[in-house]
């Protein structure tokens, strides 16, 4: 049976790490000439951390990588990570290069549980503002994707406006710019046409 290091005693002064995580999130970073990609990668105990893989390798895992499977990782780098605002709350990131061996990998027998932060610590003004969270909501008022720019082909002026409640009823207003605006829409729509198609479908059911 594998030994794998918990993610959370990842650190740069030490060699030889195995790791099995689930990838969370695969975002991909514009630099020219060629992307790169970060990845938001958990282990089976929940602790999860950011990967960097540059634009020499990125297209290798963009179409090797799929979010929510579980692989292994060998012989990668861990970094200080002095990013001013983190994807996760580790300390450190890591870093993906020639000799790394990613592989997939058998789930764990618990899968980790989901990490929400609470609505309240938002409201109040608790939240540490240096760390991207996650964030469970009802979403509404979503506004049109609009691009204010003077050129429309600026993909860097897009915004979108919505507003998510929790679950006391308390609402916060949100902004969504650039690419992620366009991301943003694109899964809105996609959810909420699916959201009607099954409702459709409830009716004609009990017609």
């Amino acid at each position: 049976m594998a030994y794998f290091h918990d993610v959370s005693i990842l650190r740069p002064c030490i060699t030889g790490w195995h790791i099995r995580v689930k990838v969370l999130r695969m975002i991909t970073v514009c630099i020219n000439p060629r992307n790169a990609l970060r990845l938001v990668l958990v282990d089976d105990k929940g602790f999860k951390i950011d990967c960097w893989i540059n634009s020499e390798y990125a297209k290798h895992y963009a179409e090797f990588l799929k979010e929510d499977r579980w692989f292994s990782f060998t012989a990668f780098r861990v970094l200080e990570n002095s990013d001013r605002v983190r994807l996760t709350n580790h300390h450190f990131r890591m870093s993906v290069f020639g000799t790394t061996v990613v592989l997939p990998a058998d789930p764990p027998s618990t899968e980790p549980r989901d990490s929400f932060t609470p609505f309240s610590s938002i409201i109040d003004g608790t939240v540490d503002e240096s760390v991207l969270i996650d964030l469970i909501g009802v979403l509404s008022d979503v506004g049109e994707l609009v691009n204010v720019r003077t050129n429309p082909s600026d993909l860097t002026g897009f915004r979108l406006s919505f507003r998510i409640r929790g679950p006391c009823g308390n609402a916060i207003d949100g902004l969504v710019s650039g690419r992620s605006a366009m991301e943003f829409r694109k899964h809105y729509d996609l959810c909420t046409d699916i959201s009607m198609d099954q409702r459709m479908l409830g009716l004609l059911t009990r017609g």
